[in-house]
């Protein structure tokens, strides 16, 4: 299933704050909201994981884009 990765690295897994900032460093998440801390990759792939289960339980057709 695709899931659109946009903003995935700068929105918190905790609150759902996004902000470019949130991302400290290339290993380093730190929301600017509510102060989660966590390892970069790993947020991210919290946020991945959650759009792609709200595309799955919604029926929808998930299609990856049509590249060039």
């Amino acid at each position: 299933m695709y899931v659109d990765p946009a903003y995935t690295s700068r929105r918190c897994s905790q609150c759902g704050h996004i902000d470019r900032n949130n991302r400290v460093g290339q290993a380093t998440f730190a929301c600017r909201a509510c102060g989660f801390l966590a390892n970069a990759d790993d947020n991210a792939s919290h946020n991945i994981a959650r759009k792609g289960e709200t595309v799955w339980t919604a029926g929808r057709e998930s299609r990856v884009p049509a590249t060039p």
